[in-house]
């Protein structure tokens, strides 16, 4: 009996040349069964290896007759009793026939043919000839190549067990592509691979195909740049430039402007102060066509020649671009200009950048992560200044999504002091309230600058235009009297003056006279995509043939409508593109967008980009589960509130299946940013989905929403009736029933919930982020009881069993620690506790836990004024914290030392400390208990009372309200309330104080009262009234006696 098998590009089967019928594949397990034994080493498995691969998480009892089932069902499609045999816990495919697996020839061969040496005289993916062989390695490479028939079934795609076999003969076509110089197909096959696309645009180049060469260039670098998050190496750079260079040049940017060498001069003297460690924010600001695109190239070649590293991103340039795109788009082009900046970026850093540049993250899991991002893009820029220092530049700004411009102010905040410069370009007045809201914060701080550029005079608008009308009086007067001061359209009528096109309509259909009514049509439905397109979306939405797309395109370029840019082209000013839409009638604008939708989906566009045109084409329908996909994107990478926008461009109108979900995400990104409409949102999202499994997922989401509310009523409510049943939700259940019954007073109930939660989540994932609220719970309750020290003897055995749980353990309780230093417990005690826990955890051998006591110990000597024992305690807590890999152990034992160093007045070493904690802290799994302590460390380290007041600002603009922890927000908001004050900002003074007393609330009878009373003070005196703030000094400095903490209680007297 002959069989044959076919598992590449569909599943198929022949015996004895007789087709088996799809039809009789209608039992899935039965195919799947015959599938997975035709991939097995002589097509036989174990049977527990078919149960793991089949029926994962099934006990073999269970799993048992299913597998005989299938077994059953498979000989019938076969028709052949011997087809599956199952005997001594083995199960074989047709073990009395004659196979023949079509993945498995492929895959022998291709092994062969690797294998062997190159054919004499065959060439490298660079074109060079090899050397002398023996065999023809090359042609059975080839060979191997032909027998490829498509990916290993496809119609399977998220079958588990399939991955690696799919993957290994992937990886083994690209090989055998590879080595047979079949460049055109191995960049098929991998859109992402440099050298297939390098060798097949030179290929392209030397036939006379400069364009096709380009093209492939740019389909290169959106492959990278959307499956890896990179940037092409310096050889696609070169031979892109190589391209290029004979090229037209380009009608603008040839010259410096005309009329602006104040403005000029001021940017000088800022890019000079840069490179001296003066980093400023420039924000330049003017009406359309006034000049600021000009100025900003100037500028990036200006910064480049005095040796700044410049980055150059323009907002909307793509219509439905993924949240941060402007920010991100200047990063690449800083990346792409320095290819080894994301070389030298540490891997943490790197990974954020590199996901974020390819828009796509994994569904929102309730983590934070906008932070990491943000302090990822600092460290990139920190870097790229390394030198003579950098430039990041964003145009069109006014355009910016939300959470680009949080990134920019962050930046901004983060970037006073540095050798860098952050340029941002927008239109005059009015502001969106976003923009309007990040310059005011930035100028109002004194940490920016603005330039707002107006018209030109006349007589540098006649220098402009005469380059083109030359010495005709008549008609140069006529320009300057047109352009009223405006360079771009003195520029464009100048040139366009002797066109016999006298087509009126806005500024920038001056740059169309002259083009034929069919490259005015290809860009109009081009325009749709927004300002930036590659030459692949142009010929999709050009509406004719590839080579008279081409021929239009250069038109395009030739009338200086559209210019190149490092990844295709773009409208060489925001207004030409306006011209080209401005005033189209719906009947002729709709099915442009219905095109463009078409066309991205076909190129795999972001579902962002093709839920955008299906929004404007009037599809929502259509449109829904690309904007559900897109802003789970935004969600993933904490855009909340674009997200949020996304959700409510659709919410009304959005119908089954995507509703329930997409409300579902609403609610969560409400409660993400602390709104309190997040009660309403998850109502409204039960109201929307009837099964039940969503149901008990979203229930204790609205427990969790109506607890942060103070609607402790609504939180029961929820939960009441609901037990957990063994699926995957019964830990978040569990945890808020906890939660809301320690909040209550129920101890008893509080900690049952917390124990069976954390039973459930440390045996499926002890790195289950909410393992971290678990324990702290735990710890609270345990304090709250006097049994803390019982509480970390429990941890200390478990961490010597499992030692993978025991980091978690001991971060979780830095909350539970905090309350004991802050609390009642005398210092004395509380460093016997330390060292007979450390003593212990030695015994046990638990490392993490003998760090945490360290540091325990450091801490209580620190408040207690024993600065010696502190810096001994918590620079070996420190080291020990590092040499373990506990980066959360480690980021709070170096801001508690930036604590003994500001209390020794060593200032700007506590910074240096600090600066080491802040990545630390922000990579920790406790990130939203650490971030605010050492930002809060950072505001009393200062230098001066602006700079206190600019770190206010930074780490506001850093966090979220998803990353405050409840208790913890004290130790920024204390600060935070004083430095406002000091700088006379008296409305955010009060407003950190509010919060600061509403966590102050939370800790009862412990030291934090002084500390309020302190920051109480600093208003007083900030408010003119002397006499009350001498009066809340003395409270505090009574409080913090009372504590034990005589180096507070002295500051206060002093």
């Amino acid at each position: 009996m002959r069989v044959e098998i076919d598992l590449l590009d569909g599943f198929a089967v022949r015996v004895d040349g007789r087709a088996v019928p799809a039809e009789e594949w209608r039992r899935r397990q039965a195919a799947a069964l015959v599938k997975l034994l035709a991939l097995a080493p002589r097509r036989a498995l174990h049977r527990e290896q078919v149960i793991d691969a089949l029926w994962p998480g099934t006990g073999i009892d269970d799993a048992a007759p299913r597998l005989h089932k299938a077994a059953y069902y498979a000989r019938r499609s076969l028709g052949d009793p011997r087809a599956l045999v199952l005997a001594r816990d083995f199960v074989s495919l047709f073990p009395d026939a004659y196979v023949v697996v079509d993945a498995e020839v492929f895959e022998r061969r291709a092994q062969q043919a690797l294998a062997a040496p190159d054919e004499p005289g065959s060439t490298d993916r660079r074109g060079n000839t090899k050397g002398r062989g023996n065999a023809d390695g090359t042609a059975v490479a080839a060979a191997a190549a032909d027998l490829w028939a498509g990916d290993l079934l496809p119609e399977d795609p998220y079958e588990a067990w399939l991955e690696g076999p799919r993957d290994r003969l992937r990886g083994l076509h690209q090989e055998v592509l590879r080595r047979a110089g079949r460049w055109e197909d191995l960049a098929l096959a991998d859109p992402a691979d440099e050298d297939a696309s390098l060798a097949l645009a030179r290929k392209l180049a030397d036939s006379g195909d400069r364009r096709g060469a380009l093209r492939q260039l740019e389909r290169l670098e959106r492959a990278l740049r959307g499956e890896l998050g990179v940037t092409p190496s310096p050889a696609v750079a070169s031979l892109r430039a190589e391209l290029r260079a004979i090229d037209a040049p380009q009608p603008e940017g040839q010259w410096p402007p005309l009329g602006r060498d104040p403005e000029l001069d001021r940017i000088d003297r800022l890019i000079v102060a840069a490179r001296n460690g003066q980093g400023r924010t420039l924000f330049v600001s003017g009406p359309a066509g006034i000049g600021k695109t000009a100025v900003l190239r100037w500028l990036d070649r200006r910064a480049e020649e005095r040796g700044l590293r410049v980055g150059f991103g323009t907002a909307a340039g793509i219509e439905g671009a993924w949240p941060y795109a402007p920010a991100l788009e200047a990063l690449a082009d800083l990346c792409r200009r320095h290819p080894a900046l994301l070389d030298g970026l540490a891997d943490e850093y790197r990974v954020e950048i590199e996901g974020a540049l390819r828009g796509t993250s994994p569904d929102w899991t309730g983590e934070s992560r906008h932070q990491r991002l943000f302090v990822s893009a600092a460290e990139l820029l920190r870097l790229a200044s390394s030198g003579g220092g950098a430039v990041l530049v964003v145009d069109d700004a006014q355009d910016a999504d939300e959470a680009s411009l949080r990134l920019l102010h962050y930046l901004s905040r983060t970037s006073v002091g540095e050798r860098i410069v952050i340029v941002v370009a927008h239109r005059s007045w009015p502001l969106p309230p976003a923009m309007d809201a990040m310059r005011r914060s930035l100028i109002g701080r004194g940490t920016s600058v603005p330039l707002d550029l107006g018209p030109l005079a006349d007589e540098d608008i006649r220098r402009l235009a005469g380059r083109a009308v030359g010495e005709d009086q008549v008609l140069l007067e006529r320009v300057v009297k047109l352009a009223g001061g405006n360079p771009f359209a003195a520029v464009e009528l100048a040139r366009t003056a002797v066109a016999a096109d006298d087509r009126a309509g806005p500024m920038g259909a001056l740059v169309l006279r002259g083009l034929s009514g069919d490259a005015t049509g290809a860009l109009t439905r081009v325009a749709v995509l927004g300002g930036s397109f590659d030459t692949d979306e142009y010929v999709a939405m050009s509406g004719v043939g590839e080579a008279r797309a081409y021929q239009l395109l250069d038109d395009a370029l030739a009338a200086g409508a559209v210019e190149r840019t490092g990844a295709g082209y773009r409208f060489r000013h925001s207004l030409v593109r306006d011209a080209l839409l401005d005033g189209l009638p719906p009947h002729r604008l709709l099915p442009l967008h219905r095109r463009a939708a078409e066309a991205l989906r076909g190129l795999d566009a972001s579902p962002a980009r093709i839920g955008h045109q299906l929004l404007q084409a009037g599809d929502v329908g259509a449109a829904a589960p690309f904007v559900l996909q897109a802003a789970r994107t935004d969600a993933a990478i904490g855009a909340y509130r674009d997200a949020l926008g996304l959700i409510d461009l659709v919410r009304q109108e959005v119908r089954d299946p995507e509703r329930g979900p997409l409300l579902a995400l609403r609610a969560d990104m409400l409660l993400a940013t602390g709104d309190a409409g997040a009660v309403l949102a998850y109502r409204e999202a039960l109201s929307a989905t009837g099964d039940a499994a969503e149901r008990r997922r979203l229930l204790p989401r609205l427990a969790r929403a109506a607890t942060f509310a103070g609607d402790y009523a609504t939180a029961a409510e929820a939960l009441d009736g609901l037990e957990p049943d063994g699926s995957a939700d019964d830990a978040a259940l569990l945890l808020q029933r906890g939660i809301l019954a320690y909040l209550t007073g129920d101890l008893p109930a509080a900690a049952a919930a917390a124990d069976e939660a954390r039973r459930r989540i440390g045996v499926a994932d002890p790195g289950d982020w909410r393992m971290y609220d678990l324990i702290s719970l735990q710890g609270l309750v345990a304090h709250l009881r006097g049994e803390w020290f019982g509480r970390l003897a429990v941890e200390l055995r478990a961490g010597a069993q499992r030692p993978d749980l025991a980091r978690s353990m001991f971060d979780s309780h830095l909350c539970v620690a905090e309350f004991l230093l802050y609390g009642p417990t005398p210092y004395a005690e509380v460093l016997a506790i330390g060292a007979t826990l450390r003593e212990s955890a030695r015994q046990s051998g638990v490392l993490r836990a003998v760090a945490f006591a360290t540091a325990l110990r450091g801490e209580a000597a620190l408040l207690s004024g024993d600065l010696a024992l502190a810096e001994s305690e918590l620079t070996e807590a420190t080291h020990l914290h590092h040499d373990i890999g506990s980066t959360a152990g480690e980021a709070h034992s170096l801001q508690r030392l930036a604590e003994v160093r500001l209390a020794q007045g060593d200032r700007a070493e506590a910074t240096r400390l600090l600066h080491r904690a802040l990545p630390l802290a922000r990579w920790s799994s406790i990130a939203l208990h650490l971030l605010q302590r050492v930002y809060g460390t950072m505001i009393r380290a200062a230098p001066d009372v602006d700079s206190a007041r600019a770190v206010v600002d930074q780490a506001v603009a850093a966090l979220g309200q998803e990353d405050a922890c409840t208790f913890c927000s004290i130790m920024l908001a204390v600060p935070a309330a004083t430095a406002c004050a000091d700088a006379g900002d008296l409305d955010d003074a009060r407003r950190h104080l509010a919060a600061a007393e509403r966590s102050a609330a939370l800790w009862k009878g412990t030291a934090w009262q002084a500390a309020i009373a302190e920051a109480r003070a600093h208003l007083h005196s900030a408010e003119g009234d002397r006499d009350a703030a001498r009066r809340r000094l003395l409270e505090a400095a009574e409080l913090f006696t009372a504590a034990g903490q005589p180096l507070d209680a002295g500051r206060c007297l002093a």
